[in-house]
């Protein structure tokens, strides 16, 4: 089997555009989530880390 056999799904025809700017959209939306979940959950984090360092003194 031939590399471009394996890669002919690639042009989707005349729907290529929509296809790919979903992937795109899709991959973006997923990254930026988890990105935004990391930063809350860093700064809750923090934020109870402080909170009970100062209830300890």
């Amino acid at each position: 089997m031939m590399i471009a056999e394996y890669f002919s799904f690639l042009p989707f025809g005349k729907y290529a555009f929509y296809v790919w700017s979903s992937y795109i959209i899709f991959f973006v939306t997923v990254f930026w989530l988890f990105y935004r979940t990391k930063k809350i959950h860093e700064r809750i984090f923090n934020q109870l880390r402080i909170k009970y360092e100062r209830e300890d003194n």
